[in-house]
């Protein structure tokens, strides 16, 4: 792990809870993807520590009036982050394993099929692969729309710290591949957020295809890339993860991350930047191997 910058971005802490109650509450989520670090003081920590950078990707300082959504929130900073900065923000994430692309498993599974008992994504393809029980998993919760929210062993963070801090942000559930305008009743967004999401994906120009569907203005994404690549190599993409990690797939060189993003049909893309995705509590598998550790992101930034 490097050492953390001094701007690291502390959000706005809006809940009414006392020192103790934000730590029971956040105690009794089992894993935290992402850090969330305070102005006053309160933290909980997690894999990754995304505020430490979060000026790299240049958001506006001021979102007020935008839709802004957040495809595969996992534990909700950056839909934290743009409600801060005066968005409304809608969220999408998985139910669990059963959406998860997984290597070597042909197709989604029911959310009966589910198991709530796999508490990180970072496990092998025996586990992932294992017949889970049968029986009905019940909802986590219910929308204000009475529709059933689950919550996968990611995103139950983002609902815990949206019941401490009272934000004001819509969830929904959904695979990268069903957004469509449909599920927004017509809606579109200014901005479509992707945060190193791709890599999870088994089709990730079919993700960006369908979040272009909803996208009214640009779309960030980041992902990682094959490092020292250029504009100017061939475009190529290797499948270098699944022998340690078989949620994680594709690693394109920069060339083929811009086309990615053109052949879903937006333009004026533009690949060039890098972000630190920052790794913040070591996440050791029984192997004594780190999972999280810093790693260098692309930023994508396109428009439609």
């Amino acid at each position: 792990m490097t050492e953390v910058p001094s701007n690291r971005h502390r959000l706005r802490f809006t809940g009414t809870v006392d020192h103790l109650g934000f730590v029971e509450a956040c105690s009794r989520q089992p894993w935290w993807y992402h850090s969330y670090y305070f102005d006053n003081g309160f933290e909980v920590r997690g894999d990754y520590d995304v505020g430490a950078d979060v000026s790299d990707y240049d958001f506006e300082e001021d979102m007020s009036g935008m839709d802004v959504l957040d495809v595969g929130t996992g534990a909700g900073w950056f839909a934290h982050f743009f409600h801060e900065r005066g968005a409304r923000v809608t969220t999408v994430d998985a139910r669990g394993y059963c959406d998860f692309d997984v290597f070597g498993r042909p197709d989604h599974l029911p959310i009966e099929a589910d198991d709530t008992s796999r508490s990180s994504v970072f496990q092998d393809r025996s586990e992932l692969l294992a017949p889970t029980p049968a029986g009905v998993r019940p909802p986590d919760r219910y929308g204000p729309d009475g529709v059933a929210q689950y919550f996968s062993s990611v995103s139950g963070a983002f609902f815990a710290m949206r019941d401490l801090t009272g934000a004001d942000i819509e969830f929904l559930n959904s695979t990268a591949y069903e957004i469509c305008p449909e599920l927004f009743g017509g809606r579109q967004f200014d901005l479509v957020f992707m945060g190193a999401l791709l890599c999870h994906l088994r089709d990730p120009i079919g993700a960006l295809n369908a979040a272009r569907k909803v996208c009214r203005d640009r779309i960030v994404v980041s992902t990682p890339v094959v490092l020292g690549s250029s504009a100017a190599d061939p475009p190529l993409q290797y499948l270098p993860y699944t022998d340690i990690d078989v949620t994680s797939w594709w690693l394109p060189n920069e060339a083929c991350f811009r086309l990615w993003l053109e052949a879903a049909g937006f333009i004026n893309v533009d690949v060039s930047q890098s972000i630190t995705l920052r790794g913040d509590i070591p996440h050791v598998d029984p192997g004594g191997r780190v999972h999280n550790g810093d790693q260098t992101h692309r930023i994508g930034r396109a428009s439609v």
